[in-house]
């Protein structure tokens, strides 16, 4: 009786032994073998106010936002060039409706400013990586958008797009949801409330 008892354990440890040497396909594996885990997000430390307006007072006059750039490499130091700042003005909540000047005519995104890699000079006291602090006066966004026929309220969207040096460009477009969630924070676009008063 040991002896089949023993034949049939050794029996379990060769054919185990020879299942667990073969590669696998479950979606686990794929995940690990094949999704590309280098890249970066662009952290949002700090957010402006969810409503803004031009003339100060109950509310804030500026957007103002704290960002760092933390990469996937597992580097200290991030290796981008650049973060780029877009912004678009809509007449309704659901970013359907972009603003028009006096004539009907739409407004489409525009380039507020480039940050280079060198600009982002401070190191955040959250995680000792290098931040930087984009504060937006309202009345450079109403210059950006020269006869805009704002409506109260208008809803501004600020984009952000991250260029690695390798040339790969992350956005809202290709950052999924885990991106944007509570982890990484890494919300590549913001809708703001804005009062034009």
């Amino acid at each position: 009786m040991k002896n089949i008892f023993k034949s049939i354990l050794v029996a379990i440890v060769v054919l185990g032994s020879f299942t667990s040497c073969e590669e696998s396909d479950l979606a686990i594996d794929t995940l690990y073998n094949e999704v590309d885990t280098t890249g970066a997000a662009l952290r949002m430390l700090a957010y402006p106010d969810d409503l803004v307006n031009v003339s100060g007072g109950n509310f804030s006059n500026c957007m103002c936002y704290t960002m760092e750039v933390q990469e996937g490499q597992g580097t200290p130091t991030p290796d981008f060039k650049e973060v780029r700042v877009y912004f678009s003005s809509y007449n309704d909540q659901d970013t359907e409706l972009p603003t028009t000047d006096a004539d009907g005519n739409e407004f489409s995104e525009v380039l507020y400013q480039t940050i280079t890699n060198a600009e982002f000079d401070q190191l955040s006291a959250v995680n000792n990586l290098p931040m930087y602090e984009l504060s937006i006066p309202m009345e450079e966004l109403i210059t950006a958008f020269p006869g805009a026929q704002f409506t109260v309220p208008s809803f501004i969207v600020t984009r952000f797009e991250l260029e690695m040096n390798d040339g790969r460009v992350w956005s809202v477009n290709n950052a999924g949801a885990t991106m944007s969630g509570p982890y990484f924070e890494s919300a590549f676009a913001r809708k703001t409330i804005f009062l034009n008063i």
